[in-house]
């Protein structure tokens, strides 16, 4: 079968930057796994091939459609389902991504044929031999479809990474030159685990694969590492520092490999607190950045967040990580409860540490464990802005425009001070202007011809 891979445009404020683009790990898995089993697949990145829908449906005539997307592309992503059916009643649309395996039931209104809701691929492949062979998908894990006009949901089931197959890139080198996280250019993707094994309330993440946490074996990452003809790697876990064992053992791979790279990953601040030797370890080998949730400098917020945290620990690593020439990208919320002079305590506590930072208002995102106890309270329900930079409940304070406005002051306050950080350093504003101009052109375009 002809299957046609759509990675939507990007929605919101990311979409007028070209500071971070990763590249479409996901579909070059995809890709991947249905070539090994025979059929035939194609990437379509929209973040920068402005060709429309239909034009493309018609070169490249699809048996099969798969879309992948975050919950801020969930209305994309259903708009795409119907202008695909509009085309072609008989392509057969499947629905995936994060957002898909935690909240399949909003898609429910969508014109799709199947949604996928595991973080494996395996039984994704039996659903693309059961539509082939026009079977039924009764007994695949994992399969949402529809049954006499109502959906049914197959039972989810606990996957591994290990089973994932060793993605073929050849996409990833033909566009390398877009692929990056600020000065760390180009920029690959490694994709290590699934879930992650701490419980912070604010996270959705930790559901995924059901909430089991799964991880491949150190060999077979750093043998993956090897085998890529590219300077930076992102390790995409969740959480990448999770035992002092297993990074010992990655540690001893990359020197017995004679690897050398520049390594970015999440991590928590209690490990790195109680880990400096394996960071110095990490360091030697080319850890250059790591971004790290510290959240906030109060205990009281950090136990709200159920981070198991602390500020002292806090401040332990970021000493750690500024020791070790390593940056610490760190991740702080901003939350509805906030008074002014929070808001200015804040920026007095990040300015005077060493922490090129990114501040987030608190949001209750769909899938997360406060959703439900914030659900009734949000003041919208669009689901576009859910990505974090917008307010969704009700400041207790000020107004909603009087908190926004201080989160972007905040936010815009630690971005000029740290302009001159190495971080930033291949920034070059007038290729960011053209690029705003060019995102803005493509918008006006897609009014007219999705």
């Amino acid at each position: 079968m002809k299957i046609l891979l759509i990675k939507p445009e990007t929605v919101g404020i990311f979409s007028f930057t070209n500071l971070v683009d990763h590249e479409p790990l996901e579909m070059e898995y995809l890709f991947t796994a249905f070539r090994n089993n025979g059929h035939e697949a194609v990437i379509w990145d929209r973040r920068y091939d402005i060709t429309s829908l239909r034009k493309k449906l018609k070169i490249e005539r699809p048996d099969v459609v798969c879309i992948t997307g975050y919950i801020t592309q969930q209305k994309l992503m259903i708009r795409f389902c119907s202008e695909i059916k509009k085309y072609d009643p008989h392509i057969k649309v499947i629905l995936g991504g994060s957002n898909v395996e935690i909240n399949y039931e909003n898609y429910f209104g969508s014109e799709a044929d199947y949604l996928y809701h595991l973080s494996g691929l395996d039984n994704l492949v039996k659903l693309l031999k059961c539509i082939e062979e026009k079977g039924s998908p009764d007994d695949i894990p994992g399969i949402c479809f529809r049954r006499d006009g109502s959906w049914k949901a197959n039972p989810k089931v606990n996957e591994s990474p290990e089973s994932l197959p060793v993605p073929d890139r050849s996409f990833f080198y033909s566009n390398r030159k877009h692929f990056r996280y600020l000065c760390f250019r180009p920029l690959a993707l490694v994709k290590n685990s699934f879930s992650c094994p701490m419980k912070c309330s604010f996270c959705f993440c930790t559901n995924r694969n059901g909430g089991h946490y799964a991880c491949r074996s150190a060999e077979s990452l750093v043998n993956e590492i090897a085998s890529l003809d590219v300077p930076n790697v992102h390790i995409t876990d969740d959480n990448f520092l999770v035992s002092r064992e297993y990074l010992t053992e990655f540690i001893r791979l990359i020197k017995e490999k004679d690897i050398h790279k520049k390594y970015l990953i999440y991590g928590r601040a209690d490990f790195i607190a109680k880990n400096a030797d394996i960071m110095k370890e990490l360091a030697g080998i080319g850890l250059a950045l790591v971004m790290v949730g510290l959240e906030s400098a109060d205990d009281g917020e950090l136990e709200s967040y159920n981070k198991h945290t602390t500020a002292d620990e806090n401040l332990e690593c970021i000493r750690i990580l500024s020791e070790n020439n390593i940056l610490c990208a760190g991740l702080f919320i901003v939350h509805q409860g906030m008074k002014k002079a929070d808001f200015d305590r804040l920026y007095k506590w990040i300015a005077e540490k060493d922490i090129i930072p990114t501040v987030s208002v608190f949001t209750p995102m769909q899938g997360s464990a406060v959703y439900k106890q914030y659900e009734g309270k949000l003041i919208t329900d669009d689901v576009t802005k859910q990505d974090l930079f917008h307010c969704l409940l009700k400041p207790e304070h000020m107004s909603t425009a009087a908190f926004t406005f201080q989160y972007y002051r905040l936010s815009l306050k630690l971005a000029w001070k740290n302009r001159n950080s190495p971080l930033y350093s291949e920034n070059n504003y007038f290729q960011s202007t053209l690029f705003i101009l060019k995102v803005l052109l493509i918008r006006l375009k897609r009014l007219f011809s999705f």
